[in-house]
């Protein structure tokens, strides 16, 4: 086998824990005993926590996006997949995602208590979490793949032609790994999904 692919196409510099950052913001917000003021610092992360929710939710359609690009290497080796030979344990492999479904459910609530708004989960995003923990959990966290032709695609995935994949491929290279701009990755959705 004498071509080689990245497990990893560069993601994770732009990337923080959404768990251990919303938990950071709640403790912050929840120093606070009068509501005025837990109101005012809910309203100070509150873009702040919109963004990593839509950043989240891109990171997950990228890892299926880039995905899709590793299984058209055919026969390619592997490179950089830190999980390998780790054992599997869905509930941690799970445990960031199964975190955002629960959050955005009640950051909607929170969101109407603070800030008398509405917040709904977009739809595409719920999309996109679902068949993302699908292809977690039919991957079992990758500790065994080793080659392109170890990882599975959701059924729910469409193959993209030729042309498309080059496309997935330099978007993610050239311009969301080099800047960190994940919302690119929407723009690549209906490729696949």
């Amino acid at each position: 086998m004498a071509n080689t692919v990245a497990f990893d196409p560069g993601y994770g510099p732009h990337l923080a824990s959404f768990i251990h950052s919303i938990e950071y913001m709640y403790s912050e917000i929840n120093k606070f005993k009068n509501l005025g003021q837990k109101r005012f610092k809910f309203k100070t992360f509150y873009p702040q926590i919109l963004a990593m929710i839509g950043q989240n939710t891109a990171f997950y359609l990228g890892c299926m996006l880039w995905a899709t690009y590793v299984v058209s290497q055919k026969d390619a080796e592997l490179t950089g997949n830190h999980c390998l030979g780790l054992e599997y344990k869905e509930d941690i492999e799970l445990q960031e995602i199964n975190y955002v479904s629960e959050f955005v459910k009640w950051f909607g609530k929170d969101t109407k208590y603070y800030l008398n708004l509405g917040y709904e989960y977009p739809k595409e995003y719920q999309e996109i979490l679902d068949i993302y923990k699908e292809f977690a959990k039919i991957n079992e966290g990758f500790v065994n793949a080793k080659t392109s032709n170890d990882i599975k695609l959701p059924k729910q995935l469409k193959t993209p032609n030729e042309k498309d994949i080059k496309k997935i491929f330099e978007t993610i290279t050239k311009e969301v790994v080099t800047t960190g701009n994940f919302n690119k990755l929407f723009e690549l959705k209906d490729l696949i999904i």
